[in-house]
């Protein structure tokens, strides 16, 4: 009989193809960049009222930057609650790179005789995020109960690192450990094919970095010519030397004491790089990161390893002086100098325990005088493999010629383990579909593979409800 059900669901979601994909391009259209304030409310309001049409009863909860939308929808005899999981802002855009603008969210042939969806946040998240809901419209639409109960937290604020929701989980805590897990959607197919399913994130640290000039050495109270660097010091080569005492040109971070903090991969994890290294291609992920080279040297099982458990520094900007787009850089020492930086976080590694190591090892090197300002810092998570909830994607993925690889972790971060350590859920991210270049000019989503992604998400929830309750 359920299979049946799903049939019927997949055979509206074929015929509410257009309308559906038009849900998402409405979306994309909808500024909401959480960095700037544009259009946030605008966009909470169309999300809400979206899960209203569903039949669920949603509200608006204040956030710090943006609201945050709640909402339940309940069906008669479902056994399993799933809580869903997804954010509505964006990064800024501006048009310089793009082939059409960021918020027309236009249809652009793309070089295989396809169609792209360009737009800001089509890949993250707005596609996969509308996606979803489209799918349950679909349940509605061809008169099929949804399979599960779904409980719905979708945030504005996490390209900015999530403010309001710990405070927000932990007032609903009771509520949401209700439910049996946590999902996140994602198109997930690469462009040759394949579909990684990750169990877990690294864990995130955005950093800033400023030196000044002081009682070090620098000028103090303006820049100055340039000339004088030959007897005063310069804060934008003391915030280079800080920086470089901090990481290796082979990539690894040389903090003092974090090595013991840092645990590699798991008899699980092990046994899972194994296998996705039989399948894997350096050349083809080479073309679709657009580069030419890998950092490290080794065979495919060294190479993914070094991508999933390796702790990174990534800086992110770098501002010495105040040249502007296109201005000649005047001969000058700028008084002040600051970097921001991601450090990325595996298994084992405490955020407390990094920032203190982080700063004893800038201290012990004379650089006591660099000035660090936490912006943003959440610690990993991981479900294991043998979660229901995973095994349920896994299945659905397949179900759909979806050739899926199960990786321990992705190299991307996200805030799941409030989910894990404060909810005490597991999780599972991912789906078929295919898009690219995420918080970069031209990001799109491929419209055939929105097919895919519909057909596995639906395919999801069926296999969601049969399943046992948690490992």
């Amino acid at each position: 009989m359920s299979r049946d059900l799903e049939d019927r669901v997949l055979a509206q979601l074929d015929r509410g193809f257009t309308s559906y994909l038009e849900d998402i391009r409405t979306a994309v259209r909808q500024p909401s960049v959480s960095r700037t304030g544009e259009g946030l409310l605008a966009m909470a309001d169309w999300v809400w009222a979206y899960l209203v049409r569903l039949g669920a009863e949603a509200r608006l909860v204040p956030g710090q930057v943006a609201p945050i939308v709640e909402g339940e929808l309940r069906s008669p005899g479902a056994r399993r609650t799933l809580l869903f999981y997804d954010l509505y802002d964006v990064q800024p855009a501006s048009p310089e790179g793009w082939i059409a603008p960021p918020f027309a969210a236009d249809l652009v042939a793309d070089d295989r005789g396809g169609t792209m969806l360009v737009g800001r946040g089509t890949f993250n998240s707005k596609g996969p995020l509308v996606g979803f809901l489209a799918v349950l419209r679909a349940f509605r639409e061809a008169g099929v109960p949804l399979p599960v109960n779904v409980l719905f937290l979708i945030e504005g604020e996490e390209e900015i690192g999530s403010p309001s929701l710990p405070p927000y989980l932990r007032a609903n805590r009771e509520t949401l450990r209700s439910c049996d897990a946590a999902f996140i959607p994602y198109l997930g197919t690469t462009s040759q094919g394949e579909t990684p399913i990750r169990l877990g994130f690294k864990g995130l640290i955005l950093l800033e970095l400023t030196v000044e000039g002081g009682d070090w050495g620098g000028p103090v109270r303006h820049d100055i010519h340039a000339m004088h660097s030959a007897w005063i010091d310069s804060p934008g080569w003391e915030l280079l030397h800080a920086l470089a005492s901090l990481h290796t040109r082979e990539g690894r971070l040389t903090v003092d004491g974090l090595d013991g903090s840092v645990s590699g991969p798991d008899a699980d994890d092990r046994a899972l790089i194994k296998e996705i290294a039989a399948s894997f291609r350096p050349e083809a992920w080479l073309a679709e990161l657009g580069a030419r080279r890998f950092m490290h040297e080794g065979g495919a099982e060294d190479l993914l390893t070094h991508l999933m458990f390796d702790p990174t520094l990534n800086v992110d900007a770098l501002f010495v002086g105040d040249t502007r787009p296109g201005e000649e850089p005047a001969t000058q020492m700028p008084r002040r100098a600051t970097a921001h930086v991601d450090l990325r976080l595996v298994p084992r590694m405490d955020v407390d325990t990094t920032l203190r190591l982080l700063r004893e090892h800038l201290d012990r090197r004379g650089f006591g005088h660099v000035r660090l300002r936490v912006k943003c810092a959440y610690p990993w998570s991981k479900s294991s493999p043998r979660e229901p909830v995973v095994q349920a994607l896994v299945t659905a993925c397949r179900r759909h010629g979806g050739k899926v690889e199960v990786f321990p972790l992705h190299a991307g971060a996200a805030p799941m383990h409030l989910f894990t350590d404060l909810l005490g859920l597991p999780f599972a991210f991912g789906g078929l579909g295919h898009g690219l270049r995420p918080h970069a000019p031209n990001e799109f989503i491929s419209v055939e593979g929105m097919r895919d992604f519909f057909r596995s998400m639906a395919s999801f929830l069926f296999a969601f409800a049969e399943t046992p309750g948690r490992c």
